[in-house]
């Protein structure tokens, strides 16, 4: 017969008094053994009545916990939860995705009738570069904003989408094989419907192209005004004549001009002039002239052709007379030539001579804040894509699936799985590669197993190993970056550049550039191809919490009477606004990838330089359309994945308390807990807790149970309930 702690009554003489911890128990022959034991001591003994748990159960529910010949009460999935649980989520999901497509078509409308389109390529705005940048940076943090929370919508439906529903689970455990529960998994795939393979299929595939895409539809186009610096002594200012060779006369007409309009320059200290010209692309102003001091038979000592072919700006730490009355840069180490250094200086030399003041020719900053219609439209599409297969998931697929642990242990409570009968220790080791335990008893050893086997080992590796490669590529591709750039690499002036900062050391310069559509797209494809990386990264890490998370949940039931977290739920069950992570690991993961996928778009970049000549007329020859990278970006995007990668090792070497079979998400281990004593009504529908149940011949049976259970004694044998 069968040891139940449950039927003992204070009129029982063996129930008159609580043993001690110490103290075997007989009932009926059947020795239990004492309390205490190598297992952990997390219990308490038993109730003297079952009446005596009302402070574990509600005593309103007690009605539900007597004793019953049969299974009678309506399944925990026979009514539509409405729009609560995950469903509530979804409809979140929707809106947000929605609201993305309505400003998404608003935006290029609008964009496209107001400022017209030229080569694919449109402009929203022209103004100060100092203002466009501002602008830019706003837009592309939204961007991000937007196109992270647009994945986690989609994460969020492809996880509904591969979660397995009953009769797919109880098909799978037929053939011994078993699904995932409550991650998002390529092992479900072939198992579930086909339609709902093709709407998972599709959400994944819309993606790629949102990544590669969506951070360059909107751009920032600066602007670079090739000049001519002249030095010149007062007498050029007065107005005195000067000589060139007769045959420039290209720099006689420049020349002249300066002196014509010599009235309308702006008047510079040397500090100020250095600070004004000694930029990478200068866009507010055009042709200079330094006057030195002292007089000279032609008051025009010599002049100098800025264009931005060079890769350094260094006449501003100055220059010597060349051939022609020519100006030559001071030969200087490249690294060193800087607004900083030059401004060391206590003398600052033109044509060897010491400058007095500068005199620059002020013109209108021309940046532009562009938008690029073919981008726009495969966002437009990609979006669209997501938001139909969103609906058509919350419309036409009702059918109850196991999305979360609560949902697929209160269908497993229910209605137990006939294949896992008697297994009610076996784990998710025990059903790995096609094996299928036998029903045999086991003896039970207590265990800490590490989070990461809840994951499997070769998922947490290579999840891990994916994440450090990401980053050993970036080391290397910022050992490249510094030993490329032309600038100091020293920390200091790394941060002084800031995210982001076009410089013509930063470039990466085609043999053969291409402008207009054509040329955007290819940039654009290698300047947002990592945020793809960076994607699949975010999916991995949310896995990985994702079914730590999952197992922690489980591992509670151990020590803790849980009501079911269901996405419908009845009697005690409880709503989920999540699926299996928790908002306080879900919260930072959008936040930090949020910040990564931002700091990667200013890591390596799209840049867009409209150069003017020395007459103001645009250059297509000069014009830059590449791509930039900015090592302090990079630093930064490196720190980051070091954290997140030791995040990640050490999360899986924590330990789970034991008590409780490994299951993972393994749908097999979890079926072998939800086997409760036949005579249970609504186990689902109450607080339950895992633990031996009862026992019989001296094998003890474990399981979910809305009852009073004790946890398993390690050395004795558990077979499960073979009855069921």
């Amino acid at each position: 017969m069968s040891y139940d702690h449950r039927l003992l009554s204070p009129t029982s003489p063996r129930s008159s008094r609580r043993p001690s911890r110490n103290q075997s128990i007989e009932y009926e022959g059947i020795e239990l053994g004492p309390w205490s034991s190598s297992s952990p001591d997390y219990f308490d003994p038993p109730p003297q009545t079952y009446q005596s748990t009302d402070k574990l159960l509600p005593q309103s529910h007690i009605h539900s916990y007597q004793p019953s010949p049969t299974r009678s009460t309506p399944s925990i999935h026979g009514r539509d939860g409405g729009w609560e649980g995950w469903k509530l989520g979804a409809l979140l999901c929707v809106i947000v995705v929605a609201a993305a497509l309505i400003l998404n078509v608003v935006v290029t409308a609008w964009a496209a009738s107001n400022f017209g389109i030229s080569g694919g390529i449109g402009t929203i705005r022209r103004a100060a570069c100092g203002t466009i940048k501002r602008e830019g940076l706003w837009l592309h943090i939204g961007i991000n904003i937007l196109s992270t929370m647009m994945l986690g919508a989609s994460n969020y439906y492809m996880q509904c989408l591969c979660s397995p529903t009953r009769q797919e689970v109880e098909k799978a455990h037929a053939k011994r094989q078993w699904l995932d529960v409550g991650i998002q998994s390529f092992r479900n795939l072939t198992h579930i419907k086909r339609p709902k393979m093709i709407l998972w299929l599709l959400l994944a595939a819309s993606s790629i192209p949102l990544h590669l895409m969506f951070n360059s539809a909107i751009f920032v186009s600066l602007t670079a005004n090739e000049y001519t610096v002249a030095a010149v002594s007062e007498d050029f200012v007065n107005g005195v004549n000067w000589t060139l060779p007769s045959a420039d006369t290209f720099h006689q007409s420049i020349i002249s001009q300066m002196q014509q309009n010599i009235s309308s320059y702006e008047k510079l200290d040397p500090p100020a002039c250095i600070k004004e010209y000694g930029v990478d692309y200068l866009s507010d102003r055009r042709h200079v002239l330094a006057v030195v001091s002292g007089h000279f038979a032609n008051p025009l000592l010599g002049f100098l052709d800025w264009d931005y072919d060079g890769s350094l700006n260094s006449w501003v730490c100055g220059t010597s007379e060349g051939p022609n009355l020519t100006l030559e840069t001071i030969s200087i180490d490249n690294f060193d030539c800087s607004i900083p250094v030059a401004l060391e200086n206590d003398t600052w030399l033109m044509a060897d001579q010491p400058v007095e003041y500068c005199l620059s020719q002020k013109v209108l900053d021309r940046c532009r804040l562009q938008f690029a219609i073919p981008i726009m439209v495969v966002v437009l599409v990609c979006n669209a894509i997501k938001l139909i297969c969103m609906i058509i998931t919350l419309w036409k697929f009702n059918e109850p699936t196991f999305v979360t642990l609560g949902d697929a242990l209160g269908g497993l409570l229910e209605d137990p799985d006939r294949h896992t009968v008697g297994m009610c220790t076996a784990t998710k080791q025990d059903f790995l590669d096609g094996a299928w335990p036998d029903r045999e008893p086991k003896r039970w050893i207590s265990k800490r197993h590490f989070r990461f086997e809840a994951v499997g080992l070769r998922r947490w590796v290579l999840s891990n190993a994916f994440c450090a490669l990401t980053v050993i590529a970036l080391s290397i591709m910022l050992r490249f970056a510094i030993a490329n750039t032309t600038t100091a690499s020293d920390i200091t002036t790394l941060w002084n550049l800031g995210f982001g900062t076009v410089t013509p050391s930063s470039l990466i310069r085609w043999s053969t550039p291409v402008f207009g559509s054509p040329g955007l797209i290819k940039n654009v494809l290698l300047a947002n191809s990592p945020q793809i990386i960076l994607s699949l990264l975010y999916i991995a890490c949310n896995r990985l919490y994702t079914c730590m998370s999952f197992s922690k949940e489980w591992h509670d039931l151990t020590y803790h009477r849980r009501s079911l977290r269901v996405t419908s739920p009845r009697g005690e069950q409880r709503s989920t606004y999540f699926l299996s992570l928790p908002y306080r690991y879900l919260g930072p993961i959008l936040i930090l990838s949020v910040a990564t996928h931002w700091i990667l778009s200013q890591s390596l970049f799209l840049v867009a330089i409209d150069v003017y000549d020395e007459d103001g007329n645009f250059d297509p020859s000069q014009s830059i359309l590449s791509c930039g990278f900015s090592c302090i970006a990079l630093i930064f995007l490196i720190g980051i994945g070091w954290l997140v990668l030791l995040a990640g090792v050490g999360m899986g070497l924590r330990r789970y308390e034991p008590g409780m079979p490994l299951a993972g998400s393994c749908s097999a281990a979890l079926s072998a807990a939800c086997h409760p004593p036949t005579d249970e009504v609504g186990v689902a529908l109450v607080p339950v807790k895992w633990g031996v149940t009862s026992v019989e011949h001296g094998v003890g049976h474990c399981a979910l149970s809305g009852r009073y259970v004790s946890p398993p004694v390690t050395g004795r044998r558990y077979q499960g309930q073979v009855n069921n």
